[in-house]
């Protein structure tokens, strides 16, 4: 078996550490950020993102596609922004990354005035 030894990083000079991270960042290639790229329409988020979990069929998350009366909808679209991107209890958090505000918009909005209840039938 042949020994090998390894430098910790506080034993290297920060110069060094510094040209490292430079080089590091310059050949990473370029990522899209979430205003950059096209936004989805919702049911393709809803598809992509959420009925892994809340698709009636799936049991993991309650059922998010039924519509809500009108009076309620926007206090419904704003706890759903809210939940995506903080996530609550068993529900991750969504970074911008994942879900673009745009999307997470017209999601929400779609969601509150239940335009996805279909989307759920489709998935059966």
């Amino acid at each position: 078996m042949q020994n090998t030894t390894t430098v910790p990083f506080r034993h290297l000079p920060s110069l060094r550490l510094g040209t490292l991270a430079l080089l590091g960042a310059l050949l990473l290639p370029p990522l899209a950020s979430a205003a950059e790229r096209e936004a989805r329409e919702p049911a393709e988020t809803y598809r992509q993102v959420c009925a892994h979990c809340h698709a009636p069929d799936k049991a993991v998350g309650p059922e998010i596609t039924k519509a809500f009366p009108e009076a309620a909808q926007e206090s419904w679209s704003t706890y759903i922004r809210l939940t995506v991107r903080n996530g609550r209890a068993a529900m991750p958090a969504f970074r911008d990354s994942e879900i673009g505000d745009p999307e997470l918009e017209a999601l929400s909005q779609a969601l509150a005035r239940g335009e996805l209840a279909d989307s759920d039938a489709d998935e059966e």
